[in-house]
């Protein structure tokens, strides 16, 4: 694996990277903020304790699958400016496709962060992991939220009654794509390939 195949991934005002265990008292302060609470309240811990426990399982995960199509693919988002860790960004496997997921700390939002995290692991992911498509999944009324996956290149693909975090109501389920021309190379490369 090369440099270029996992992280850091640099943003212009963010960076991804991986968790690390000393990033649980950050971790476990940002999930009482009231957005977590509202949006993700499965990502509420009770304790340092309990956010610790997360994180030693998403960092396993990294390299055991190390896959966001058979688990949770997670990194933190830090600013460059400073290197403070602000939130987070990852994958997950959902019914056989991969979900787009994010967090930012309350006194963050509102700066475009979420949006510029949420691009860079999308395009890194859809190379790195040969995926054709995320998803983006929330709540109809999140509108914040909405607006980070449009911002981010994401197309509102459905709209529907359903589940959410525990909530039910009206969710909107975002696609983004791999890049059409990449796709239209490697037609080209087919086509040439069998003397077409």
């Amino acid at each position: 694996m090369n440099a270029s195949d996992s992280p850091p991934i640099i943003a212009r005002t963010v960076t991804l990277r991986y968790f690390v265990p000393e990033d649980a008292p950050k971790v476990f302060v940002m999930s009482q903020e009231s957005g977590l609470r509202t949006w993700l309240p499965d990502q509420v811990y009770e304790s340092e304790a309990g956010a610790l426990e997360v994180l030693l399982y998403l960092i396993e995960k990294y390299r055991d699958p190390g896959a966001p199509s058979l688990a949770p693919y997670v990194l933190g988002v830090c600013l460059n400016s400073s290197s403070e860790l602000i939130g987070h960004v990852g994958l997950s496997p959902f019914h056989g496709q991969v979900e787009a997921g994010y967090a930012i700390e309350d006194k963050h939002q509102g700066k475009g962060l979420a949006s510029q995290a949420v691009r860079a692991m999308s395009e890194w992911a859809l190379a790195r992991f040969a995926l054709p498509r995320l998803l983006g999944i929330v709540a109809a009324d999140n509108a914040a939220s909405c607006r980070v996956l449009q911002h981010a290149g994401f197309e509102l693909a459905e709209e529907s009654m359903g589940r959410l975090h525990g909530r039910s109501g009206l969710v909107r389920r975002y696609e983004k794509a791999r890049q059409i021309a990449n796709i239209r190379e490697d037609c080209a490369f087919r086509e040439d390939s069998n003397g077409l």
